[in-house]
């Protein structure tokens, strides 16, 4: 019986033995985590605030009657271009049974015109509107912590909704009070001699909010915090180290730090959740694999 039981605990011995190095080599191979890197560059980073506003006629002239009567001929329809003095329609008068001509006291483009040939117009309320449309009023209703963002004849970029490409406004007007709302209304002026726009559109505004020079920048998607540490993987060959990190301004896809780190160091950006000081990793993206 002696002799059947050796060989069978040697093979037992065997087999342990093997299991034991398989499970430290799988062990091994879990212990190299693939990850993706990235570079640190320097430079200025801007961060940029959004305002809406809404354009509106820099000057509106009612167009009246001088008296109620009916309408005998319309020279305009809505939309048209006119010229101070041209004749916007013929009236004649209910009480006086005369003719006589209405016509326009600027120069601008018609609107509102509710006139018609044939009906009574009434000399209390506007027969038509003539807008100025060569230069547009853009307000803004800002808060008063954004006010200070707002410069008295500085350009400000501007984008109506729609629109591909950006033009350029002036700020006019920076009031002192806010108004109902508790908002303070900043008026800009565009420029629209070819009538490019109408009054009615939405525009988006940009502004600097903050600016930071030549600074230390990293991808967003490298950095962790972890209760009050914030702090990156440095790529060193095949491992990493962790680098501690001040944060100074943090964007969608780029922030600004302070660290013992240079221009240039690869830094994971992918797969750094499980990792620690030291992990072993393989680059996935190209970076200097190990």
């Amino acid at each position: 019986m002696k002799k059947i039981w050796i060989p069978l605990l040697a093979l037992l011995f065997i087999l342990a033995a093997c299991s034991e190095n398989d499970a430290e080599s799988e062990e091994t191979e879990e212990s190299v985590t693939t990850v993706e890197v990235g570079e640190i560059t320097s430079g200025d980073l801007t961060i940029d605030k959004n305002f809406y506003g809404r354009s509106t006629p820099t000057q509106t002239t009612p167009v009246m009657a001088p008296m109620a009567g009916e309408v005998d001929s319309l020279d305009v329809s809505n939309g048209d271009q006119v010229e101070e003095d041209d004749v916007i329609m013929t009236i004649i008068g209910a009480e006086t049974g005369q003719s006589f001509e209405i016509v326009a006291q600027s120069d601008g483009e018609v609107t509102s015109l509710t006139a018609t040939e044939g009906a009574m117009v009434s000399n209390t309320d506007p027969v038509a509107v003539i807008a100025d449309l060569e230069q547009l009023k853009i307000q803004v209703d800002v808060t008063a912590a954004n006010l200070e963002l707002f410069k008295k004849d500085e350009e400000v970029a501007i984008q109506f909704t729609g629109d591909e490409e950006s033009s350029v406004a002036t700020v006019d007007y920076i009031p002192s009070l806010p108004n109902e709302s508790g908002l303070f209304p900043v008026e800009l002026m565009l420029e629209n001699e070819d009538n490019q726009w109408i009054a009615g559109m939405v525009a988006v505004l940009t502004l600097t909010e903050e600016r930071m020079e030549d600074t230390l920048l990293i991808p967003t998607a490298s950095l962790i915090e972890e209760g009050d540490e914030s702090f990156v993987f440095l790529v060193e060959d095949d491992t990493v180290r962790k680098v501690l990190v001040t944060v100074t301004k943090t964007e969608t896809d780029v922030t600004a730090i302070e660290a013992e780190l240079e221009e240039g160091n690869e830094i994971v950006t992918s797969g750094q959740l499980t990792l620690s000081d030291g992990s072993k990793i393989k680059v996935a993206n190209g970076g200097s694999e190990s």
